[in-house]
């Protein structure tokens, strides 16, 4: 019996918890979100000599807790991998991001079918490894950049996300004099999932 009632006080409390919030972006939720994001970069970062750029898929999941209604922290993790003719590179990133959900009828009552636009910022340090066939290389790599999309909701808990995301990155290669800098603007989809 004395083994139940700290796990009875606890059930409790997360009850009491869930039952306050009346909305998935309300005090106390956590958001999981995955989301793989079609890119196109420019800049002198991503050109060839033939002056191509490149295009490639990107994996990014991410997960967050509301502080406040409306208020997300989190962290989130980036992956893709490209090619370029004999060339491949290998991105791999991981970094604190902030939002804000927005509310757009605060009287609706039913989650399901509900809209939630937000804004997020992002910071992310990671590491590109370049194989061009004959040599392999690690970089180490900043960026840091802003989001904007949409949560759909097909159920009281899940929904579709799209969203349009801009990053600015820089890094200094072996051997170079100076950074090379580059933008990445990307859109992208995925499955939105909340615990609340």
């Amino acid at each position: 019996m004395k083994k139940a009632f700290p796990c009875l006080v606890i059930v409790l409390l997360l009850a009491g918890t869930a039952m306050a919030a009346e909305t998935p972006i309300d005090k106390g939720s956590m958001i999981l979100n995955g989301s793989v994001y079609f890119m196109s970069q420019s800049g002198d970062a991503y050109k060839d000599t033939a002056d191509n750029s490149v295009a490639v898929i990107g994996i990014m999941p991410s997960v967050g807790y509301f502080v406040a209604p409306s208020i997300m922290v989190g962290g989130e993790i980036l992956f893709w991998n490209q090619s370029w003719g004999d060339c491949k590179w290998t991105d791999f990133g991981v970094g604190p991001m902030v939002g804000y959900y927005f509310n757009l009828d605060a009287t609706r009552t039913e989650v399901k079918g509900a809209i939630y636009p937000y804004v997020k910022g992002f910071f992310w340090y990671g590491q590109e490894k370049y194989d061009d066939g004959t040599d392999e290389t690690t970089t180490d790599v900043m960026a840091f950049g802003g989001e904007g999309g949409g949560v759909f909701m097909l159920s009281n808990a899940v929904g579709l996300n799209a969203s349009v995301q801009f990053w600015s990155e820089s890094y200094k290669p072996d051997g170079a004099d100076e950074s090379i800098s580059g933008t990445t603007l990307q859109v992208g989809a995925g499955i939105t999932a909340f615990l609340w």
